[in-house]
């Protein structure tokens, strides 16, 4: 991954050993800095991180050929054995410790310049405090001290670990990122950098904005938490043009293909084209393939006439499954918020006259069409008269799907009591073609993790907990506006404040599905505002296939089951029993 040094990029010499005395060189803090960064790639458009953060929630299910289904379900076989969990936990430690080491000893890299050599301590404090962050919100309060001291760099082969409290685990984020952004010699650089996915200070108020307003949630809160999330997520909205952010006029733009480092993303993870470093085939690979570009496919090419798989349509995993709430109630609106349009394939063309086509559908012609619900009526008596497949949800929570055939149009319904038909979500689907226009090789695009569109987000969140509904309101209307129809400007802002006023998170909890579905925040955003258990039960309550499991979460379930490896590997010497501690329920 390409990060920083003073021509602007990271050595990409791959370590496999990073020692204290390497980390006093400049190779060595730009090996460091680079090696952190790169672990990201396991957790963020990979399965096992889209799995503890995708679906269990009130967007997605899973669908038919999901591997894990447990994080859905929340059954008992969502226990500390299960692998995905190491997604999180396997990676956040290596990276956390080689920041430790930069943290700790980059000061002695005296062949650096000292702006060079503070930018990269600072980047490695993000990173680090990026990495607990996921950790605090999937686990709770975790370790600190590797086996050197908290926050040491470490290379001690004793497996003595114990946990910190929330409030410890917390207390390091803050102070990691409030060093970075306090207006000192130590900072990050104010410019977005020219390489892309480098942290820089918009990213660390972003995200300190945003652990502010998780803490103040939390058993761990402080008084002026939300205060404190609004000051940091407003100064940013205010310094825009200093920082160098801004919306994007067209809500298609931000996730188009070669537009990721857009004036909109506040940080991104990275992959680069070149099989020697990211080895994106098409089968097997290492854990940190971006195959975000598979996952939220359906099985489109499956007994449809006229489609075949191809690089516009992607590679069928059937993954993810959107709920009903997500088509039908998040996205309620689908005329004045484009938004869903913008989000969602639902129409799929003919691409190959060859295959399964009784109808003799020419290319080009509609081979499928998922319906939208405010058309389901006008649409269901001309069903038998058109010759494409035609899916309408005329129930909620099991559409009707009709299949084409010779003889005529059959009721499909087995089919997609399966998940198997749904709409796709575009966000990451990788286009381009590359590879012998291979659509089974996995993506190379930046994943997005942060972008501004969320920080009015977090902003308006904290402004209604303070009981500034308002304001709130008036935040929200900035996205909403954003993504208005030509001429519906009004109808997409009138509203805000009453829904707000009725609704209360519940609305700001739908407008960020309607803006962020499936980027890898939702499970977070539930178990933040103590939504997970009331939203789950409510919108993702029915199988995803015939005598499969209705999911059923738990209150326990708002923290991951600690990694059985860690449990069994570790020496607790603060406990009783010597065990590492493990959460309650599991």
């Amino acid at each position: 991954m390409a990060s920083t040094s003073c021509q602007d990029r990271l050595d990409e010499q791959p370590r496999s050993v990073l020692t204290p005395e390497y980390f006093t060189t400049s190779a060595g803090l730009q090996a460091g800095v680079t090696a952190a960064y790169a672990r990201f790639r396991y957790f963020y458009a990979n399965e096992g991180g889209m799995n503890m953060t995708v679906y269990g929630t009130d967007e997605y299910t899973h669908a038919q050929q999901t591997t894990n289904p447990p994080l859905n379900v929340y059954d008992d076989q969502l226990n500390p054995s299960l692998g995905d969990l190491g997604a999180a936990w396997n990676n956040a430690y290596p990276a956390i410790n080689t920041c430790n080491g930069i943290i700790e000893l980059g000061a002695e890299a005296t062949d650096l310049e000292p702006e060079e050599r503070n930018g990269l301590i600072a980047e490695a404090k993000f990173i680090r405090a990026q990495w607990y962050f996921i950790l605090v919100q999937s686990f709770g309060g975790v370790t600190l001290d590797l086996g050197s001291g908290p926050l040491q760099f470490n290379t001690s082969t004793d497996n003595f670990a114990s946990r910190a409290s929330l409030e410890e685990t917390y207390d390091a984020i803050i102070s990691d990122l409030e060093s970075i952004t306090d207006g000192g010699d130590d900072d990050l650089p104010d410019a977005r950098p020219n390489n892309p996915g480098r942290a820089w200070k918009a990213s660390a108020l972003h995200l300190l904005s945003k652990v502010y307003l998780t803490r103040a949630w939390s058993e761990a809160a402080e008084a002026d938490d939300f205060q404190q999330a609004y000051n940091l997520a407003t100064e940013l909205i205010n310094n825009k043009a200093a920082y160098g952010v801004d919306l994007l006029p067209d809500f298609a733009q931000v996730h188009e293909q070669g537009n990721e480092w857009s004036s909109e993303t506040l940080w991104q993870v990275n992959w680069i084209d070149d099989v020697t470093f990211n080895n994106n085939t098409a089968f097997g690979g290492p854990g940190y393939q971006n195959r975000s570009n598979f996952f939220f496919n359906p099985f489109y090419e499956q007994n449809t006439p006229g489609v075949a798989r191809n690089v516009e349509y992607g590679r069928v995993w059937v993954r993810y499954c959107p709920t009903s709430y997500t088509t039908n109630i998040a996205f309620a609106d689908k005329i004045n918020d484009t938004r869903y349009d913008k989000s969602f394939r639902t129409v799929w063309y003919v691409n190959d006259e060859t295959r399964n086509n009784p109808k003799g559908l020419a290319l080009g012609d509609t081979a499928i069409w998922l319906v939208p619900d405010y058309l389901a009526a006008e649409v269901e008596p001309t069903i038998n008269d058109r010759r494409y497949v035609v899916f309408t949800p005329t129930e909620a929570t099991d559409p009707d799907v009709y299949f084409g055939t010779e003889t005529g149009y059959t009721d499909y319904d087995g089919y997609n009591e399966q998940n198997k038909y749904y709409p796709a979500l575009l966000k990451f689907l990788s286009t381009q073609p590359r590879e012998g226009n291979d659509p089974n090789v996995t993506s190379v695009r930046p994943f997005i993790v942060y972008r501004f569109a969320e920080t009015y987000l977090i902003a308006a969140e904290a402004a209604l907990q303070l009981g500034n509904e308002s304001e709130a309101a008036d935040l929200i209307n900035v996205v909403r506006l954003r993504a208005a129809a030509p001429g519906a400007e009004t109808a997409m802002t009138a509203n805000t404040l009453t829904d707000l006023q009725n609704e209360g998170i519940d609305y700001i909890l739908d407008e960020r599905t309607r803006e962020l579905v499936g980027e890898q925040m939702r499970w977070f955003d539930l178990v933040r505002t103590n939504k997970l258990i009331e939203r789950v039960n409510r919108y993702n309550n029915y199988p995803a296939r015939p005598g499969a499991v209705i999911p059923n979460p738990q209150p326990f379930h708002t923290l991951r089951p600690i990694p059985q490896g860690q449990i069994d590997a570790s020496v607790n010497p603060t406990a009783e029993n010597g065990q590492y501690g493990q959460n309650p329920g599991y």
